[in-house]
């Protein structure tokens, strides 16, 4: 094969990856983050703009221009002799325009991102993938600067331009696994939050791009034609490490991402189901309507202000939920009475506590969900019932739920009564602290109401 055919098929293959390089930049963009928020037209003339191949340039233009002025300031001064600027010096001066470009274009990036604002401009949750993405296509650039190996299979010329082009071609491949490797995924999590250090993303390729400028374009005079084959075939195997790790990463977060939408989804209808289970409960007597709900909502306002953790009073509110669980098992007759309940009704309905106890052990993947519901009834000074527990043997979620029983029983309106004044309701609770109620919660409750100078926490 002649020198122009070489010549001809190396520059359609620079060209392919070139124009590649541009239509997967502005495609992963707009895929990733231009989601139909801005016109076609900003979304060209931003992504030319800001294409890393265009600042490279714009950098070596600078560099260049420099140079020549700098040059020409030299040789005006007898500093710099015309007959000095051989080929040699002009390939060094070449390199260093390069290394400097290559540097440049890392720090253009970041400057860029920062002054223009781009990940509030593209309304995006996370900086470090907007960066991520415009530092793995500096990573391709970088690598395109490869210089053509002349002398180490001069005799071969076709197998030499088969070791020259195959970089060309590992690059082009490259391009392409990473679109459908890491951009299509990474579309996918730019949509939703997701938690992880921006240093995965954005210090590998920012400090590969820096080594590969100082080593491979900074040295090059410095280096045979071995040596260059050599550091080629690293720099192109990091690449492909590069793509295959980021891409991993990228869907191990995605995995988790929806594992954790599938867990929040089912905890959702968990929830549901309790309101709804504890809706029907409630429903047995006309007068208790929304009474479970009320108590769970209390119940965690008070483990809140305990200082208990967030999952703990989550824990509480659905213990609240379910508290009267055992009510199911009560005749609505009894429950219904609106005349004072003999002792033997009583007897039932102190039954409850056990009833809801054993429904709710059986569910053995939250046994938590039943202390509620069997020692809320409980008193600390040992009179309560069924177990009559005295103290801090009592539970805290069943005491904290005591609490916020009692409170909603004495704002709600009975079939014999109407929901009592606060001021009365706040003196029960501060008269039975310490004997019905636990001291600590009874003085969270009192605080509670206090701050409900409007009256508004009853049904």
């Amino acid at each position: 094969m002649g020198n122009t055919q070489i010549s001809v098929f190396r520059f359609i293959v620079e060209a392919i990856n070139m124009v590649w390089f541009f239509a997967l930049f502005y495609i992963s963009i707009k895929k990733c983050f231009w989601k139909g928020e801005k016109k076609k037209r900003s979304l060209v003339i931003g992504s030319i703009f800001t294409n890393p191949y265009v600042l490279y340039f714009i950098t070596f233009l600078i560099v260049l221009i420099g140079m020549i002025v700098g040059g020409s300031v030299l040789m005006a001064l007898g500093v710099l002799k015309e007959d000095a600027i051989t080929a040699e010096t002009m390939k060094k001066f070449a390199n260093i325009t390069m290394l400097l470009g290559v540097v440049a274009i890392v720090y253009l990036i970041f400057l860029f991102l920062i002054a223009w604002g781009m990940s509030k401009w593209l309304k995006v949750r996370h900086p470090s993938l907007v960066i991520f993405m415009y530092l793995m296509f500096t990573v391709f650039m970088v690598l395109t600067m490869r210089s053509d190996v002349k002398d180490l299979l001069s005799d071969h010329p076709f197998w030499q331009m088969i070791l020259n082009r195959s970089g060309d071609v590992s690059i082009f491949v490259g391009m392409t696994l990473f679109y459908f490797l890491i951009v299509k995924p990474l579309a996918k999590l730019t949509d939703r939050p997701f938690e992880t250090s921006w240093r995965i993303f954005v210090i590998p390729p920012a400090v590969f791009c820096v080594v590969y400028a100082t080593v491979a374009l900074g040295i090059l005079t410095f280096l045979n034609e071995g040596q260059l084959v050599i550091i080629d075939f690293f720099s192109i195997l990091i690449m492909f490490l590069f793509i295959w790790a980021f891409h991993v990463i990228i869907k191990n977060i995605n995995a988790t991402g929806e594992a954790i939408k599938a867990r929040d989804e089912v905890k959702t209808l968990s929830v549901e189901v309790m309101e709804a289970l504890a809706h029907t409960i409630d429903a047995k007597d006309e007068y208790t309507k929304g009474h479970s709900v009320r108590v769970a909502k209390y119940a965690r306002m008070i483990a809140e202000r305990l200082g208990l953790s967030e999952m703990e009073c989550e824990n509480i509110y659905y213990m609240g939920l379910l508290h009267d669980i055992g009510k199911i098992g009560v005749p609505n007759e009894i429950i219904n009475s609106t005349s004072k309940l003999t002792d033997e009704e009583y007897d039932v309905i102190k039954t409850h506590p056990v009833v809801g106890y054993d429904i709710l052990a059986e569910i053995k993947s939250r046994p938590d969900l039943s202390i509620g519901a069997r020692w809320h009834h409980e008193r600390v000074d040992g009179k309560g019932y069924p177990d009559k527990k005295p103290g801090e043997g009592i539970p805290l979620q069943a005491r904290i739920i005591a609490v916020a029983d009692s409170y909603d029983a004495m704002t709600s309106n009975r079939s014999y009564r109407h929901y009592l004044p606060q001021e009365k309701v706040r003196s029960e609770i501060e008269q039975n602290a310490g004997t019905q109620f636990d001291p600590q919660i009874a003085k969270v409750m009192l605080a509670i109401i206090d701050e409900d100078t409007e009256y508004t926490m009853h049904e």
